[in-house]
């Protein structure tokens, strides 16, 4: 998340996030990397992408309600950061078939949650992808950085 400075979520996951994160720097049981985490991501520019939401609350950020494509698109000419959609896998799955994608930098985490949404889903075309880096974490979790090769 280093060199993100761009969150983009759709509506569920956005409400799922601002009524977890928020109340963290609360918690007398947070851990530092949670605390860390809630600042980070209290500060990041936050773009929801909704159809239903008539407005976001939380510090940063904006609410697009239409032309994904476009403002997608706009948001990867500004200056800044990588952009990162953390969560939204339906969303996600959107852009991906938008081609919208650049890059994926997939977290794999050393739980089994025995179902859920797939990560790829809906990809008409193969697309080949060059491992970039990759990097296990205390955790145990499995940082892997793959370029779209186009």
């Amino acid at each position: 998340m280093s060199t993100a400075d761009t969150i983009i979520w759709g509506r569920k996951t956005y409400e799922m996030m601002y009524d977890y994160w928020p109340t963290v720097p609360s918690d007398e049981n947070a851990s530092e990397h949670e605390l860390n985490h809630a600042k980070w991501i209290e500060n990041v520019e936050k773009i929801v992408f909704s159809k239903v939401l008539e407005s976001v609350e939380w510090n940063n950020s904006k609410l697009i309600k239409d032309h994904v494509e476009e403002e997608i698109n706009k948001l990867k000419q500004c200056e800044g950061g990588d952009i990162v959609v953390l969560g939204s896998p339906r969303f996600a799955h959107y852009l991906m078939q938008l081609n919208l994608v650049d890059a994926y930098k997939i977290t794999i985490s050393p739980t089994l949650i025995g179902k859920g949404l797939p990560l790829f889903q809906n990809i008409n075309d193969q697309m080949a992808l060059k491992l970039i880096a990759s990097e296990t974490f205390e955790s145990g979790a499995l940082g892997l950085n793959y370029q779209i090769l186009k």
